[in-house]
């Protein structure tokens, strides 16, 4: 038996061809649709949760608060210096770069989206601080993260350094007195309490990425934004959406659902933001629910988290 079948060049609009199609002859005014449709009140088919700012003031707080603590940037207009050291850190999806002088001061960083190519981001970053800094040298220089070795290697970097110590010796700059550090990467998330200034418990996800950074770019790619956009969104959002903290699968779906029943792009945002937060407290360090996981915590990665 032949069976042919077609394949229209145009067939992803016929759905809305066949709409247009039942709905000719019945013409209206789009401005008084449009009208009509901001007098709606919105009604949510949704469970949503309280908004991450209860008002701009207490945006503006929240920002304020955590921009005090920024890393110290070296004055341009001083005597450049001689020395710098770089720190690089190949991780699965980013790599962050940065350079910094014998006060401890950020002369120069970059961050940028591996892509499967660190090594070229690196190679690109050490260019740029020569060019900056052309009377400067490497006085020592280190790597960690996923591609700590690679990034050895190709680069003849000096050092070597467990990702876990190298979180804890960046926190340590910031607070002395940290005593729990949460890190959510782009494909796993890190936690690890500090007791006596050692590393002392560590947790890390186990089942998969659907609370990690990748999980959020792969749902801002999907819905046509980058991740400072779609962080942004989230940030706007009054009512975000309740999407628990399941695994990448369900998620999709309670996401699809959510978007039937009119949340909006920030709704959803904020939601997958949330659910990140609460895969990293209950599935992650399995916190009861109440309790702190220490006293001087200090989140690393997923700034759209903060």
């Amino acid at each position: 038996m032949n069976v042919r079948g077609i394949n229209p060049d145009l067939s992803l609009y016929y759905v809305a061809f066949g709409a247009a199609a039942l709905a000719k002859g019945k013409s209206v005014v789009l401005k008084d649709i449009l009208a009509k449709m901001d007098a709606v009140e919105q009604i949510f088919d949704f469970e949503s949760l309280p908004p991450l700012f209860k008002n701009e003031q207490e945006k503006k707080e929240f920002h304020l608060r955590h921009s005090i603590e920024l890393p110290k940037f070296s004055d341009l207009l001083d005597e450049r210096p001689k020395n710098l050291y770089v720190g690089i850190d190949a991780g699965s999806t980013t790599t962050k770069c940065a350079a910094i002088d014998e006060m401890g001061r950020l002369c120069f960083s970059s961050y940028d989206f591996s892509g499967g190519t660190p090594i070229e981001h690196v190679r690109k970053f050490l260019l740029d601080v020569q060019e900056q800094f052309p009377d400067a040298s490497i006085a020592a220089s280190a790597a960690t993260g996923y591609g700590e070795e690679l990034i050895q290697a190709a680069f003849r970097v000096d050092f070597g350094v467990v990702e876990t110590i190298a979180h804890y010796l960046g926190a340590q700059t910031y607070d002395s007195e940290v005593d729990f550090i949460i890190d959510i990467g782009g494909q796993d998330i890190k936690c690890f309490h500090i007791h006596e200034q050692t590393v002392d418990q560590i947790y890390l996800n186990e089942a998969c990425s659907s609370g990690c950074g990748s999980f959020l770019s792969a749902f801002a790619q999907t819905l046509g934004y980058d991740m400072e956009t779609f962080s942004k969104k989230a940030l706007e959002s009054r009512h975000p959406v309740d999407l628990g903290s399941r695994c990448t699968v369900f998620m999709n779906s309670r996401v699809k659902q959510a978007q039937k029943d009119g949340a909006s792009l920030e709704d959803i945002a904020a939601g997958l933001a949330i659910s990140v937060v609460k895969n990293a407290l209950y599935k992650v360090i399995r916190i009861p629910k109440g309790q702190k996981p220490g006293e001087h915590i200090l989140v690393q990665g997923g700034d759209i988290l903060k």
